[in-house]
Order: C-alpha cells, then sequence, then structure tokens
C-alpha cells in the first residue's frame, strides 16, 4: 500500500507544479525572486518557530495527563515530527513522534496517536475557519469558496464526533462494543483493545475547559504561522492587509490533506498563490511568493529536525523504518508497555511492545 501511497503523491504534486508554472514567464519569475527582502524572511522563519512551539505546548497539554513531557522535549518532538513529514514520503512524522513518545514513557501508542489526531482536527477546523473568515470578509474565488465549504464542513463534522466521544467515554465505549461485533471473532478481541486504547487518549480532552484552551493555542499556533506569511509578503512588498494572509495560511495548510509528496509540495504553493492572486498579485510575484513562503516553512524545520535526530542518535533510517519496524514487534507478539511514566528504555528494549501504529497512521493522523 505505501508505494501505491507514494506514486499518487508524486502524482497530484506533479499536476499542481504544472498548474503552478505553466502560464508564468520564468524570467519575472526570477526577477521577482531577486527581489526579495532577506530580513523579512529571517522575521518570517522566526515567527514560525514561535508556531511551531505554541503547536508543542498545545500537544503538551493534551498529554499532561498521559505522560509528563517537559516543554522543550514537547518542541523536540514536535520538530522531529514535522522534519521527518517534509523530508520522509508518506508523511510518517506523526508515526515517528507517536513511536518516539511511546518508547521514553511506554504509553500506549494508541493513545498518542489519539492525542496527535486531536490536533490535526483542530488545526484543520481553525484553518478552515480562518480561509473561510477571510471568503466573507474579502471576497475569494469559486475554486476556493467550494474548498472551503468542503474541508470547512468535514473538519466541523469530525470535531464534532471527537468531542462526543471524549466527553461521553460511556457512550463511545457502546458504540466501540457494536461496532466490534461484526469483526471476525479471530480479531475481535484485538479490536476492541486497539480502541479502548485510542479512546484512553481522548481522556484528556473530557472537560470544555481543555477544549478552550487546546482551540485557543490551535488558533495562537496558526495565527504566528499567518503573520509569517505575512513577513513573507512584506518581502516581496505585495502590500495586502494582514488579515488576508490568515487566508493563505488557511488554503496553503489545508491543501496538504490531499495525497501529494513530502512536505505537501505542489498543493501548497498552488493555493498559497491562488489567495493572493485573488487580491491582484500577479502570476509571477504570486508564484514566487508561494514558493519562498513553502520554503520558509520546510527548510528550518527540516534542518532543526535532523539536527535533532542525529543528536539523539537516531538516523534518517531509523525515522523512516520506524513504523513498520513497531508494526512487525507488535505483529510477533509483544509483551507489552511498561507503566505510563515510566521511559520504555527502562527493560523494554526500545521497541518491544509497541502497537500496531502503522494501522493508526493510516487512519489520518498524518
Amino acid at each position: 500500500m505505501r508505494p501505491l501511497r507514494i506514486v499518487i503523491g508524486v502524482a497530484v504534486s506533479a499536476i499542481f507544479l504544472v498548474l503552478l508554472l505553466a502560464k508564468v514567464d520564468r524570467a519575472e519569475l526570477l526577477d521577482a525572486l531577486r527581489q526579495v527582502s532577506p530580513g523579512w524572511i529571517a522575521a518570517a522563519v522566526a515567527l514560525f518557530g514561535a508556531g511551531v512551539w505554541t503547536r508543542a505546548q498545545r500537544w503538551r497539554a493534551i498529554l499532561r495527563p498521559i505522560a509528563p513531557v517537559g516543554q522543550a522535549e514537547a518542541a523536540s518532538l514536535m520538530t522531529i515530527g514535522l522534519a521527518a513529514n517534509n523530508v520522509l514520503p508518506a508523511r510518517t512524522g506523526e508515526i515517528v513522534r507517536a513511536v518516539l513518545l511511546k518508547r521514553r514513557y511506554g504509553v500506549s501508542g494508541f493513545a498518542v496517536v489519539a492525542t496527535i489526531i486531536v490536533e490535526r482536527i483542530l488545526d484543520g477546523l481553525v484553518l478552515a475557519i480562518f480561509l473561510a473568515a477571510t471568503i466573507a470578509l474579502a471576497g475569494g474565488t469559486d475554486v476556493l469558496r467550494l474548498f472551503a465549504a468542503l474541508v470547512g464542513g468535514a473538519f466541523l463534522l469530525l470535531t464534532a464526533v471527537l468531542a462526543l466521544f471524549a466527553m461521553r467515554p460511556a457512550l463511545a465505549d457502546r458504540m466501540v462494543a457494536f461496532g466490534v461485533r461484526f469483526l471476525p471473532g479471530r480479531i475481535r478481541a484485538r479490536a476492541h483493545g486497539w480502541a479502548s486504547r485510542f479512546l484512553s487518549g481522548l481522556a484528556p480532552m473530557s472537560t470544555p475547559r481543555a477544549w478552550f484552551t487546546v482551540t485557543s493555542l490551535t488558533v495562537v499556533s496558526w495565527s504566528f504561522e499567518a503573520f509569517s506569511a505575512w513577513a513573507v509578503g512584506q518581502a516581496f512588498g505585495l502590500g495586502l492587509d494582514p488579515g488576508i494572509y490568515f487566508g493563505v495560511a488557511g488554503a496553503a495548510n489545508l491543501s496538504m490533506a490531499a495525497p501529494s509528496t513530502s512536505g505537501g509540495i505542489g498543493p501548497y504553493e498552488y493555493f498559497a498563490r491562488e489567495v493572493v492572486g485573488r487580491f491582484g498579485v500577479g502570476a509571477a510575484t504570486g508564484t514566487a511568493f508561494a514558493l519562498v513562503l513553502h520554503a520558509t516553512v520546510l527548510v528550518p524545520v527540516a534542518i532543526v529536525g535532523l539536527l535533532l535526530v542525529w543528536r539523539q542518535d537516531l538516523g534518517i533510517r531509523a525515522l523512516a523504518e520506524t513504523d513498520m519496524d513497531d508494526m512487525e514487534a507488535a505483529a510477533a507478539g509483544g509483551s507489552g508497555a511498561p507503566p505510563a511514566g515510566r521511559p520504555a528504555s527502562e527493560g523494554t528494549g526500545g521497541t518491544e511492545g509497541v502497537e500496531d501504529l502503522e494501522t493508526a497512521g493510516t487512519s489520518g493522523a498524518g
């Protein structure tokens, strides 16, 4: 299945890159790139870094009842996961993050994946709101309107379901018990255990206060990224209202939900240019803006993430094979995780007892 996902991703990226560059004058594009202001790009990188730090603290807030992760450690794991998403195929970064946390604290891998899914769904909802608000206040193309309506509706529904499961655990348990009845008997008990461990990862989100806190941090983190896009716009002298860049952040990041290459190359640039183009930015300048904006997001986090990987003696190969190794360990009958809060390195052999994170990862956490 993975080779097929990679092939589809490459094809999607290629299509969007063709759409991005098809009607752009190459000389004008190069001229626009030469005129960029390095100072504003540095500011954009700093703002994006603040957004990553905020996202890490949001994850830490979700994890607090599950694992005692420190601020710096949360930021390190978040950065490694983002870097893996940017350099590895099939967007395995979230699974890498889950497995690393599993190994350090011995918490259920499915519970960690549940916390990451909470993040991803709230990200999608907030970004869809950003895009919809930009369209409502400043206008937008038919493509953007349709895109905002489809993804906004989908993420609103997913958020409602997730909140219901988190805040009504008894109902979630009954639904799981009902659902596993339709599975073959030989896997029924195992599937019920997976689902129960997944639902345990939603326990920190069982109160309205928790949802308010995590949603607020989500808004702040993506606002930093929107202002990072604004700084890149300033580097090109676009002269657009800062509020428009919330629409840029929404459209560009939501486009990465579609299959594509590592880092969402292709769709990200196309939709970023689509937004600024709606407000009078020419094709060549808009394309240059989109390319530099995506590089600002991809390159620094990849460099820092790989340095963190090197510092922890993990290696790129280890990251690339993490999810498959852990799936095989579980399939071989791992003996289970140590108690929550105890580092997995204490008597576990590293990968022993990690649940089928590959299975969970293909459900949308990446």
